[in-house]
């Protein structure tokens, strides 16, 4: 579909060329406006009182956003050039045209945000993405940026490095070796992040992801078979909690993979992590059902 859309255009054969050049440069213009200012990396570093995982984390997150804002910002102005008759149209130009046009991610940003991620939102669906995973660090980013109650994991451009920091955490607390760590996860019974009154004193909270493939249940605390019709459920917030080695079991828990988009494809959606999620029948039945957590909800975009 994406390739039609590219093919034929938005504008249904009309020939007047309205969606390359007035409804391009109102969504463009609406673009600009909604892209936010760089975040204050001289300013967040100066409150930075030590940088543990989370904080180092944090910084990298941030950076990541502020290159991802320079690149929106300079190629949004260079094309409001070009269709100005400013500057001569590029390549670059013309693809972000044709994005807009298509309502799909250009190539250049999403560059930006992964080189291996095919992208299955929509261009407005991933600008208010892009716009909540600003809001998410800049309130992380606050004070001496102490871990949120909850971090919202779809958020991150770097998922894994989070999961990393959680195990780093308690390592370093615990004085033990990193390579003794592992981490299981348990979902709480809070579907609300706002519901969760402080961050965990070991570990972390994270919230975003869906299941495919089955449902959790909360009455029981476990997996069970999906209902008709409903492909993708929320998960309630979940409680990433670091273990030594040698307590890390998988006795009553199935190892469920957590991909990025409904894709699951090493290339276009590589494997994030692995979480334990409680199961009261034997795991294997959610391994021959392709049960995963997913970070993007493909169908509600």
């Amino acid at each position: 579909f994406g390739t039609i859309s590219e093919i034929s255009g938005d504008d249904g054969g009309s020939g007047g060329g309205s969606k390359g050049s007035d409804v391009v440069q109102r969504d463009l213009e609406r673009f600009m406006q909604m892209l936010p200012d760089a975040l204050d990396m001289i300013d967040i570093e100066s409150r930075v009182k030590s940088k543990t995982p989370y904080v180092i984390c944090a910084l990298q997150e941030a950076a990541r956003l502020n290159n991802l804002f320079a690149v929106m910002r300079k190629s949004m102005d260079e094309l409001q050039l070009g269709l100005e008759g400013a500057l001569n149209m590029s390549a670059e130009m013309e693809a972000l045209s044709a994005g807009i046009a298509s309502n799909s991610v250009p190539a250049l940003w999403m560059s930006q945000v992964s080189t291996r991620i095919q992208e299955v939102y929509s261009l407005s669906a991933w600008y208010a993405d892009i716009l909540k995973r600003e809001e998410q660090l800049k309130n992380w980013t606050k004070g001496d940026l102490s871990l949120p109650t909850s971090v919202w994991l779809p958020g991150l451009f770097n998922p894994k490095a989070f999961i990393t920091a959680v195990m780093q955490t308690y390592a370093r607390t615990n004085k033990l070796p990193l390579d003794v760590m592992k981490f299981m996860t348990d979902v709480t019974t809070k579907v609300d992040p706002s519901q969760i009154p402080e961050a965990p004193s070991e570990g972390a909270y994270v919230h975003g992801l869906c299941i495919e493939g089955a449902r959790w249940d909360k009455a029981s605390g476990s997996l069970r078979d999906s209902i008709p019709g409903e492909l993708h459920t929320p998960m309630p917030v979940i409680w990433v909690k670091p273990v030594t080695a040698d307590k890390f079991t998988l006795k009553s828990f199935y190892a469920c993979p957590v991909y990025t988009n409904m894709q699951r494809a090493n290339v276009y959606s590589p494997m994030v992590s692995t979480f334990t999620l409680r199961t009261k029948e034997a795991p294997h039945k959610w391994v021959l059902g392709s049960v995963a957590l997913l970070l993007q909800d493909d169908l509600s975009a």
